[in-house]
């Protein structure tokens, strides 16, 4: 639902609901959220905001960014495939 909200307007979408990690972190990141907020994970594992922003630095770099901003909707979804004598142009 972020990436649809993040094609569809243009403000700042906070990242909300089951983040736990930093793969949960980055998956909204590149999305189009541009902030995140981690909830209950934080009752269960009270040091879990410090793993996320210690494993962040590795993470951006694995993208070839520096900062999160570099990664906030790249998300690149595949074309669908044309299916044989569509009578509609097909993108790509």
């Amino acid at each position: 639902m972020v990436y649809q909200a993040a094609q569809a307007v243009h403000v700042p979408i906070m990242g909300i609901g089951g983040i736990a990690s930093i793969d949960d972190v980055m998956e909204f990141l590149v999305a189009g959220a541009t902030a995140v907020q981690v909830g209950t994970a934080n009752f269960y594992r009270p040091t879990v905001c410090m793993e996320i922003l210690d494993a962040l630095p590795a993470a951006l770099a694995e993208l070839g960014a520096t900062r999160p901003a570099d990664v906030v909707g790249t998300l690149q979804l595949p074309l669908p495939e044309c299916e044989p004598g569509a009578t509609t142009s097909c993108p790509g």
